[in-house]
């Protein structure tokens, strides 16, 4: 029984390679982006800048007090009394970061939103039906090899300025 299960088989498949054939699927096109010169191109990056060049004000001093406290406990020439300013730093450096990252959130992810609209307007416009972040694809070596002219980088930032 197997053998004439097997022989339907094969006839199907000889009967329907020449449909498929006429049929073929496009090709898939693959875009990338620098994702970070697209969210630093956004008109109203510039806030974003602001906020970060605050946090950095304030964040210094707290890394500046932190390093050597820091070294101390790593090599365990840390006093306790250095052990428990470290502890206490560390937990004013960590909230003073977290601080800056909910001020920065609300402004930040409405450029992100437009950079991915912007770039799936300029995707669908010129064809491509995927488009990768070209810093990640090259880190996780995803992608051995890509064309320049993938690269829709410059046409979002256009688009973005619009």
């Amino acid at each position: 029984m197997s053998r004439y299960l097997l022989l339907a088989l094969v006839v199907l498949g000889a009967l329907l390679a020449p449909m498929l054939a006429q049929n073929p699927t496009p090709a898939s096109r693959i875009g990338f982006v620098d994702a970070d010169a697209l969210i630093q191109a956004h008109p109203d990056y510039r806030r974003v800048q602001d906020l970060q060049a605050q946090a950095r004000r304030e964040i210094a001093p707290l890394e500046e007090r932190l390093r050597p406290l820091d070294q101390k406990v790593r090599s365990g020439q840390a006093t306790a009394r250095e052990r428990q300013d470290y502890e206490a730093l560390l937990k004013t450096y960590q909230d003073t970061v977290r601080k800056w990252q909910e001020r920065q959130n609300p402004v930040l992810q409405p450029i992100l939103e437009e950079v991915d609209q912007a770039i799936a307007r300029v995707a669908k416009a010129q064809g491509f039906s995927v488009v990768m972040s070209r810093q990640v694809a090259a880190q996780s070596g995803l992608v051995v090899y890509a064309d320049e002219n993938t690269d829709l980088t410059q046409a979002v930032i256009r688009e973005l300025r619009r």
